[in-house]
């Protein structure tokens, strides 16, 4: 029984199994999503500045998370199933930026989590259940993918273009709120109660402050380069096979030991 057991969890936490659940879990958690807040949409989302579906998309960093890492699986498995090894270099550096994307998604939703419990707000079971689902496993579940099974070289980390690569996507995502902003209608913003900018600091670049905003922004670019450092550490640590220069200097030392061992035979 006990066997059976462990070779049931082992097939799991296979590269298949965890692709498709996790991508699962992500369809299932961007459903709830719509669903409750779609509820919400007779004094919030019904008066969106387009329609409900693109201010649900706009405002929620976990939503854009979600769908790149839904992309992102499908193409894994794709791959996966054609036997494809020659992936291309800036494929792998996509899936890094992701996985500190979906760092990001844990770390702001465990900030958020004491604003939601001091305020008198109807979230209800449902909410809560979907949000800690979506949180603390179907992201989790995308990281601990990229720390058993991407194979990254730990250089990259200290390359002066990832902080670009790590920028990217909160730049669009800031772009995106500006416009959404431009482009609302003023009793939406205003008379109807929704947030102007779900990130507060978006404000200062509204109001010219761009120092403030580029020292925000930055600051945020360096922390999230540094959740990337602590993924690279964990791979190093656990899945050391996944870095490439790890697993050379590996190959390299099996190669001299064998290379020793004919030596002394010899």
């Amino acid at each position: 029984m006990e066997f059976r057991r462990k070779l049931f969890l082992s097939k799991i936490f296979e590269k298949r199994p965890v692709l498709i659940i996790n991508t699962l879990l992500h369809i299932f958690s961007l459903a709830c999503s719509l669903i409750f807040n779609n509820r919400l949409g007779s004094n919030k989302f019904a008066h969106a500045p387009f329609n409900f579906f693109w201010e649900w998309l706009t405002v929620f960093w976990c939503v854009w998370s979600s769908v790149l890492a839904i992309i992102y699986n499908l193409i894994e498995l794709k791959w996966d199933y054609e036997k494809n090894k020659k992936i291309p270099k800036w494929w792998k550096t996509f899936g890094l930026v992701l996985a500190v994307g979906n760092a990001l998604s844990i770390v702001m939703f465990t900030t958020y989590l004491p604003d939601q419990l001091s305020k008198d707000i109807p979230r209800g079971p449902f909410w809560w259940i979907y949000s800690f689902i979506w949180h603390y496993v179907t992201f989790p579940l995308s990281l601990f993918y990229f720390c058993k099974f991407v194979k990254v070289e730990e250089k990259m980390v200290y390359q002066k273009k990832i902080f670009l690569l790590l920028a990217f996507q909160p730049f669009i995502f800031f772009v995106t709120n500006l416009f959404r902003v431009a482009t609302a209608d003023k009793d939406y913003l205003t008379e109807k109660g929704w947030k102007k900018f779900m990130v507060p600091c978006f404000e200062w670049a509204e109001k010219g402050e761009w120092f403030k905003f580029f020292c925000f922004f930055w600051s945020g670019v360096l922390a999230l380069w540094i959740i990337l450092l602590l993924l690279i550490k964990t791979k190093k640590r656990y899945f050391p096979s996944t870095l490439l220069n790890e697993a050379k200097k590996k190959n390299k030392r099996e190669r001299e030991r064998e290379r020793e061992e004919k030596r002394q035979s010899n």
